[in-house]
Parts: structure tokens; sequence; C-alpha cells
């Protein structure tokens, strides 16, 4: 069982998402707290024109263990995940999204996977035991496809490569630079950390649709960000 673990998570115009995420947070934190593993949540508000920034300040300003990093301009989440990569300081980082389209608590049983030889719990809804509920079929359709054509380019056993919700060694991803600027940004950093680490283990888990705020991704723009970085992995410049 792991020491210390970061939970790290992005907001952008996410004020009705907030305090449902401060409920579930919470719970988590106090059942891994139960389990003698000392838990911060670090939360970037990435730029958020609304009320995001007061209510991130209402619900968890006074809490202890909790950071909040407000970046000027929206940096998207190739900037979150570098803000991140600067201030994490546990053994384990979590990341996940603010809307809980992963059940915050599902975070308790992937810590419950590290072993002392493992560097990362890949969240992984299309896993065959993972499951997606409420997601339009055409967004589906792109994703998984998006996932596949990564399974085949780096050769491993993995299903998922662009879900968000990924937990790593810290010491691994320390180094690593983060060039992509939008929701590619994270299979980007998911791939360059596979090929140092040690183990990786891929967790099955459930997807659900959003059910306060609404999305940020600009589909055209993602899948054109994906293809750029296939190319690269594709011909070895990654």
């Amino acid at each position: 069982m792991i020491e210390s673990l970061d939970i790290a998570i992005p907001l952008y115009n996410e004020e009705d998402s907030v305090e449902k995420l401060y409920v579930e947070i919470q719970e988590v934190k106090k059942i891994l707290n139960t389990k003698s593993i000392k838990v911060k949540i670090l939360l970037v508000n990435d730029g958020s024109t609304d009320k995001t920034e007061e209510m991130l300040n209402f619900y968890f300003k006074n809490l202890s263990n909790v950071l909040i990093v407000n970046h000027e301009k929206n940096k998207n989440l190739g900037g979150f995940l570098n803000t991140i990569l600067n201030i994490s300081k546990s053994e384990f980082v979590v990341f996940l999204d603010s809307d809980c389209t992963f059940a915050p608590t599902e975070i308790i049983s992937m810590v419950s996977k590290i072993d002392a030889t493992t560097d990362i719990v890949n969240g992984s809804p299309y896993h065959p035991n993972g499951d997606v509920l409420g997601v339009k079929p055409s967004r589906l359709l792109i994703s998984k496809t998006a996932n596949k054509i990564y399974q085949i380019l780096i050769s491993r056993d993995i299903y998922t490569y662009t879900s968000i919700f990924k937990a790593y060694r810290n010491d691994l991803i320390k180094d690593i630079a983060v060039e992509g600027k939008g929701f590619v940004a994270v299979a980007e950093l998911f791939i360059k950390a596979l090929k140092k680490s040690r183990k990786t283990i891929e967790f099955p888990c459930q997807l659900l649709i959003r059910t306060t705020g609404e999305s940020k991704i600009n589909i055209v723009n993602s899948v054109i960000s994906h293809i750029k970085l296939m190319y690269k992995i594709k011909f070895n410049r990654i």
C-alpha cells in the first residue's frame, strides 16, 4: 500500500460541478486516510470565466491538505498536466475529471492495485470488463477508434489511452515534458510514461455521462491533435 497520494483535478468553467466534486472527494479522502494514506487535493482552476474560483474557495479553501492553483488564462489539459508535474510531491498522483464522469470512489479500488513495482494504474472504460454509460454513440465510436489505433501503434495489450483517470508514480513522470495543449495531452503523457514503466496495470472502470456543466472538448480539434500524435508515434518521434 502506498503512503501518500495527490488527487489532481482540472476545472474550466465548472461552477456547477464543484459542489458534487466536494462531496465525493471528501468521502474518498476520508476512506483513504483510514488506510493510512496521506491525501492531498490539487485543484487547478484553468482560467475559468464563470464562478468556478468562487465556488472552489467556498468549498475547499479552508480544508487541510488542499491546494487551489489559478491559471490567469486557460492553458487546457496540457497546461494543467505540466502544472501538476511541477507541484505534485506525493508518492503517487491520480488525475481525475471535475465532472465525476469517473466516480471518485474508484480511486480507492485503483490504489489497492498498487504494489512496490507498480508505476501506472490505467483507468480503462474500454477494457473488456469496463463500461461506458450514456455517451453519444458517434462520440463513443470516435473515441474507441482512436484508442484502438493507439493500441496497434504502441503494440501493448492496453485498451484505453485517452482517459484522464490514471495514477502515476511521481518519480516516473517528473521529467516528462507534455507538449500537447488539448485533450491529446493525456494520451501523450501516458504513452511517454509507458516507455519508462516497469509495471502498468489496466484497471477496468465505468465512464458515465456528465450530469453537471458542459463538455469542453472540441471534437474536430481533438481528432486532428490525435492524428498528429499518432503520426509522431508511427515514425518514432515520441
